[in-house]
């Protein structure tokens, strides 16, 4: 807040859009400060999209199975889910839902901390994930 001169709203925003990760913090913070005069923080994010996906997704994506990036794809359209909601959608059997979703969860790109339920670990991932559905 004192270095950008932010109020409590704006660096409660900066810090979900990184959810804690320090690259995404860098970079934020790098663009934030490269452009505070001229840009909010909302005209920034399509080029913080790009350096998140340029120097971490696309490694990420290109390293999934189709079925993994299935499954980002269907839980980047609902947010936090169900592990039951999404399985059922996905019409995916528990048994091979579960190898998908620990896999998933040992990559680091879904969190499970809240039992039952899924939600991508990564800031601004579900952009990434809904815009690679079209590619």
């Amino acid at each position: 807040m004192d270095v950008f001169d932010l109020d409590m709203s704006a660096a409660e925003k900066m810090t979900a859009l990184t959810k804690g990760y320090p690259f995404a913090f860098q970079v934020l913070g790098y663009l934030y400060w490269e452009n505070r005069d001229r840009k909010s923080i909302d005209d920034i994010l399509p080029e913080y999209d790009q350096y998140l996906e340029e120097y971490v997704y696309d490694k990420i994506w290109s390293e999934l199975s189709e079925l993994d990036k299935k499954i980002l794809t269907e839980l980047a359209k609902s947010g936090v889910c169900k592990v039951k909601e999404l399985r059922e959608r996905l019409e995916m059997k528990s048994e091979l839902f579960s190898v998908y979703r620990d896999r998933l969860k040992r990559k680091g790109v879904i969190d499970t901390s809240e039992y039952g339920k899924l939600a991508l670990a990564l800031p601004r991932f579900a952009e990434f994930a809904e815009m690679r559905q079209f590619l």
